[in-house]
């Protein structure tokens, strides 16, 4: 469209480029991490993370000027150097969240006695961003509500997903294959889906499970599998876009038993796949919100006994099953790429002529 964007980010590889141009974008890498960025319990490097936010500093300073700056709010120290940026240069900052974690801290940190501290740093966050956009609806009433950030500077704009990556992609479903999809951490309680699974598995031997992604709890998980003498469990560990497409196109049904989401793009991808979802009722859990609006999927409650009845029954229903697949096929098609670009833009025009009327 004509602007000019340069990226910042972590280069987290030494065979990646320093500088390089993607499809008219300069992206600029930064900070080679010391310890990978990410340590070996699957939590982000304190150290790397104060590296990566003093070369931003460092670069934006010297770099020319900006119209506006954007930034992901997570890690949240990086964020505070583009407010010193934003600050000095007097160029407007927004800064994308897409989530709030509040309490569920407790739920990420390695040692309890550190989520005050966490609680108390994305605290400080309501004095940073210019507007502060929201993937979804929950996120904003949780900027709202815990961080304190006025709705009067908070704007929603979900994600996208690539529809031609999925409409372009044929692949034979199997009504019988369950997929998960997403970080192997706590609050995504996957052992609850493996609870699950046993619970089906003993009522339709035919049902498979495929558990895509990595994390910290992967060893875990894995032996608690084997603890369950669970059959047809495959850990495939983080795969590429394109075999996403093909292992979600090949399910029967998509299981998020998350207990927290900003919004949940895998749940748009699923739909854009034709897989309906079945999803846990949490009160911080976004993608409850896309299921019940578009009506593509089941909520249920938090335990192995009810996640295993919603299976069985869309293992079970035909009508079921086509209903929820042609209403998230429906739904999904208003969440484009396209459609976030143009609706970021408008915010970044709104703060540049805010700038220009100060």
């Amino acid at each position: 469209m004509g602007y000019s964007v340069h990226v910042y980010t972590v280069r987290l590889k030494p065979s990646w480029p320093e500088e390089e141009t993607i499809r008219g974008i300069r992206v600029s890498r930064l900070a080679l991490p010391w310890r990978g960025f990410i340590t070996s319990d699957g939590f982000r490097s304190v150290w790397d993370v104060l590296k990566f936010t003093t070369e931003i500093i460092l670069e934006l300073m010297n770099d020319g000027d900006y119209d506006v700056i954007e930034a992901n709010h997570c890690p949240i120290i990086p964020t505070w150097g583009s407010k010193l940026i934003s600050l000095a240069k007097k160029v407007p900052l927004s800064v994308t969240f897409h989530e709030v974690w509040h309490s569920h801290w407790y739920y990420y940190v390695p040692y309890r006695i550190l989520a005050p501290m966490g609680i108390i740093l994305e605290k400080t966050l309501k004095h940073v961003p210019d507007v502060a956009v929201a993937v979804s609806r929950m996120t904003g009433e949780r900027l709202n509500r815990y961080l304190g950030i006025g709705w009067d500077r908070i704007r929603i704009i979900s994600n996208g997903v690539d529809l031609e990556l999925y409409n372009g992609t044929n692949v034979d479903k199997d009504r019988y294959k369950i997929v998960y999809v997403g970080r192997l951490l706590p609050h995504k309680r996957v052992e609850m889906l493996l609870q699950a699974f046993k619970i089906v598995k003993e009522k339709v031997p035919e049902a498979k499970l495929e558990i895509i992604g990595d994390g910290p709890l992967r060893p875990k998980l894995e032996r608690y599998s084997r603890t369950l003498n669970l059959r047809d469990v495959v850990f495939t560990g983080a795969i590429d876009d394109e075999k996403l497409v093909v292992s979600l196109k090949a399910a029967g049904i998509y299981v998020l038993p998350s207990m927290r989401e900003g919004q949940s793009i895998t749940t748009l991808e699923a739909m854009a796949a034709g897989t309906p979802q079945i999803v846990t009722d949490f009160v911080s859990n976004a993608a409850v919100e896309l299921v019940k609006e578009s009506g593509s999927g089941i909520v249920v409650r938090s335990s192995p006994r009810d996640l295993a009845e919603a299976i069985m029954k869309l293992m079970s229903s035909d009508e079921l099953w086509t209903r929820l697949r042609d209403n998230g096929l429906r739904y999904v098609v208003n969440f484009t790429w396209e459609r976030a670009a143009k609706e970021h833009l408008d915010v970044y025009q709104e703060l540049i002529e805010r700038r220009l009327k100060a």
